[in-house]
């Protein structure tokens, strides 16, 4: 649908920043999900597809993320000789 991925744009909207500082507790809080599904996040008027693939894809982001301290810090500091 033309005009839904604006919302991903900041100099068109704000919805993606609501992202910012937002933090997941672990693979099923609930509340990491569009407001029509019972989560936290808005959705677009008349569209609920693309915002929960969003939603969906940041989420998955955020899960990966908290399983890398451990694999960083089992690695070489940068110039460190091998």
């Amino acid at each position: 649908t033309p005009g839904l991925g604006d919302k991903i744009e900041l100099r068109i909207s704000d919805w993606i920043s609501f992202f910012s500082g937002k933090k997941i507790e672990g693979p099923d809080d609930k509340r990491w999900a569009v407001k029509k599904d019972g989560g936290m996040f808005d959705q677009f008027t008349g569209a609920t597809i693309t915002p929960r693939a969003v939603v969906n894809a940041v989420r998955r982001t955020a899960l990966y993320m908290e399983t890398l301290p451990p694999k960083l810090e089992s690695l070489p500091a940068c110039g460190a000789a091998e």
